[in-house]
């Protein structure tokens, strides 16, 4: 029953009211002096219609009471029979009994005692307003006209269209019997506005005879009555309902943008089908809506299009003159619950906020508020790619787009960086491709590999230190070893000083030719020797004798970047390895120094790991930079939450194949980003040097 038809039915009904008892007294006397007209039919129109039309709480029960007590009074004492006090107990029963449930009722009723619950329906049945005043109507009247008289008959007759016309259905049919003529104004017509929601969705009950059928984003048109403005908008949803159907529909200015012209005539709040635009593909781009709990960082939306999107697409929406973009990186499956045990099926997905496109600077600047509820979602269009220096490389590009993901060479070596990832995932492609662009006349990498794996992917790539100075160094190791197994008091100094000259000056020597050359790649290998103790010592004196050139030598003018493949057997965690803490300390404290200060000195770190759980955490937390493609393991999120929010930790276990997060100081974009890797193409220089088992497993890598 709408507010309208309220309104009117109480006009009418105190009009019509007036009159039959001017037609019964000839004056109106009564509306001052007799109880039927003041405290009995006066408040039943009042309350039913105005204050208590659709339901009644504990509350107004007690306020129901105090009324009806209150018109009680008007009864004289000499008319106060047997039924008056029946009455009044009844009513000092409502006004106890109300009261008391006000105090005693702290949960919601169907939590409360069956007791409690008992009492308070029935009360807010037999105290409802249409029940007391009706009882004390038809008593005021009998009372004053007898039961037989005509005064009587037609204030009763009153009283039955009165409470028929107040039932809800019938007043519901009357409405509909009314509105329908509009319908007729246009064969297209479709429904009525019945609800608004977020100034730009509308609510629209279809009407039962329309010609013209109606799905989801269907375009229509419509005059909306509190502002006079024609709108043109597209069906969103479509519901069923207590066997009627409804519509969702939402208006912008963009959709009215795609019509050039519209229907000549419009009755108000009249909805109307109309031919979609031709040559547009808004619906090619259409995503959504924002929904409820968005926040400026994330925002949450109802997916609701002829588009499919995936993890990491990258959507757009309007905030004000702003264009602010989002990255998807969820979806939720939800139930809407309707009335009468209805239900809504729906997507709600979640995007984390990259900001605006700054095209002078070739980033993502995040912005700082949140869209309005029911704002429209787009995928993103594409852009002119940024320019890109020479100290700047693409890595990648947005899922779906063409928006780059930029690296900066010299940051990303100088700040250390970590490449995370489990087998197969296109981690080691990846890293590859990237030493080949980090590597320059300028720059050197040096490649710490036990794997042999990158010499066969690099041409005419040489060892770091050659065959005779490894050799030389690790008699020179083993030397040290056997005098430090004797006795404090039996050991010679200058067996200490002499062997541990050698290695200085075997490793020096190798890394100044290497600098000072015009090669740009080398590779540091581990001698094939089953002494693990012997492997963490060697790999020590080598960073040893590297950081200390880098202090005294400045690197002979060249920048060095250093990269750990497989860094879990290089600087591991000190509780993932059989050998003593002491022989694996002194290597991570050797490593780690040049992690620390290594800025300073123009030598910075790649770390690549499979899972960071077997990694030094004093160096990886070094690493300022951080690309990680698809991980599973709790200690790898742990880390990793220090660099990323929780929504992108819950997307790594589904990262697809050459898909990864990017995040750190040596990127444009401040934000953490998913990003694919391109195809790379890369040639098979030496497939002797790794063994078939390994060649498959670097394959699926």
């Amino acid at each position: 029953m709408s507010k309208k038809y309220r309104l009117i039915l109480m006009i009418l009904s105190i009009i019509s009211l007036l009159v039959v008892g001017w037609f019964i007294n000839r004056d109106f006397s009564f509306a001052i002096n007799d109880f039927w007209f003041t405290a009995g039919l006066l408040l039943l129109i009042l309350l039913s219609l105005v204050d208590q039309p659709h339901f009644s709480k504990d509350s107004n029960i007690f306020v129901n009471g105090v009324t009806a007590a209150l018109s009680l009074l008007l009864v004289p004492k000499e008319g106060r029979d047997y039924i008056f006090w029946l009455f009044l107990g009844f009513v000092f029963y409502l006004l106890v009994c109300s009261y008391v449930l006000m105090w005693l009722r702290k949960d919601k009723l169907k939590e409360e005692s069956k007791t409690v619950q008992f009492l308070s329906r029935l009360n807010r049945q037999i105290g409802k307003p249409d029940v007391i005043f009706s009882a004390f109507f038809l008593w005021g009247g009998i009372r004053q006209y007898t039961m037989n008289s005509s005064e009587f008959n037609a204030l009763l007759w009153f009283w039955i269209i009165f409470m028929i016309l107040n039932i809800p259905a019938l007043a519901t049919a009357i409405e509909e019997l009314f509105s329908k003529e509009t319908y007729k104004v246009n064969e297209n017509a479709i429904g009525s506005i019945f609800g608004v929601q977020s100034k730009n969705t509308f609510l629209v009950k279809l009407a039962e005879e329309r010609k013209t059928p109606m799905s989801v984003f269907d375009f229509v048109e419509f005059e909306y009555s509190i502002d006079k403005r024609k709108r043109k908008g597209l069906v969103l949803d479509v519901y069923l309902l207590n066997q009627e159907q409804w519509i969702k529909v939402l208006w912008t200015q963009e959709i009215n943008s795609l019509f050039t012209s519209g229907l000549e005539k419009c009755e108000p709040d009249v909805v109307y089908k109309i031919t979609p635009p031709q040559e547009s593909d808004y619906l090619k781009r259409f995503i959504g809506i924002v929904s409820e709990n968005s926040l400026i960082e994330k925002i949450r939306f109802i997916y609701n299009s002829k588009v499919e999107i995936s993890e990491g697409q990258l959507i757009e929406l309007s905030i004000g003159k702003h264009n602010v973009l989002y990255q998807v990186v969820q979806g939720i499956t939800k139930i809407e619950q309707l009335e009468r045990k209805n239900e809504s099926s729906f997507i709600v997905g979640e995007a984390i906020q990259l900001g605006e496109w700054s095209e002078e600077r070739g980033r993502f600047e995040q912005f700082g508020w949140v869209p309005n509820i029911n704002t429209p979602l787009f995928l993103a269009s594409d852009i002119s790619e940024p320019p890109v220096t020479e100290d700047e490389y693409r890595i990648g590009y947005i899922p779906g787009t063409n928006y780059p993901v930029i690296i900066n060479k010299e940051t990303a070596v100088t700040h250390h960086m970590a490449i995370l990832g489990v087998t197969g995932s296109g981690k080691s492609v990846f890293t590859r491709n990237l030493i080949s662009q980090l590597a320059t006349d300028f720059t050197k990498v040096i490649i710490v590999d036990l794997t042999g794996e990158y010499k066969s992917r690099f041409e005419n790539i040489e060892s770091l230190i050659s065959y005779e100075d490894a050799d030389d160094s690790f008699k020179a190791i083993e030397a040290i070893a056997v005098e430090k197994a004797k006795y404090a008091n039996k050991q010679e100094k200058a067996i200490f000083s002499d062997n541990e000259e050698i290695i200085k000056r075997a490793f020096y020597n190798s890394i100044k030719t290497f600098l000072e050359s015009d090669k740009n790649k080398a590779i540091f290998e581990i001698p094939d020797i089953s002494n693990n103790s012997d492997i963490l010592e060697y790999t020590k004196w080598f960073f040893w004798v590297l950081f200390k050139t880098a202090k005294t030598m400045s690197n002979f003018g060249k920048r060095v970047c250093v990269v750990l493949e497989e860094a879990h057997t290089i600087v591991p965690e000190l509780n993932s390895i059989g050998v003593s803490d002491y022989a694996s300390k002194t290597t991570v404290n050797s490593i780690a120094q040049i992690a620390l200060q290594g800025r300073k000195y123009n030598i910075g770190f790649i770390v690549i790991a499979q899972r960071t759980a077997n990694v030094s955490k004093t160096v990886l937390t070094q690493c300022n930079s951080i690309i990680t493609f698809q991980e599973f393991d709790k200690t790898s999120s742990d880390f990793l939450s220090n660099y990323m929010g929780s929504d992108f930790l819950s997307v790594l276990p589904t990262l697809k194949f050459k898909t990864a997060i990017a995040m750190g100081k040596a990127f444009k974009s401040t934000v953490p980003m998913i990003f694919e890797v391109p195809t790379i193409e890369e040639t098979l220089y030496d497939t002797t040097l790794i063994s078939d088992q390994k060649q498959e497993e670097r394959e699926n890598d």
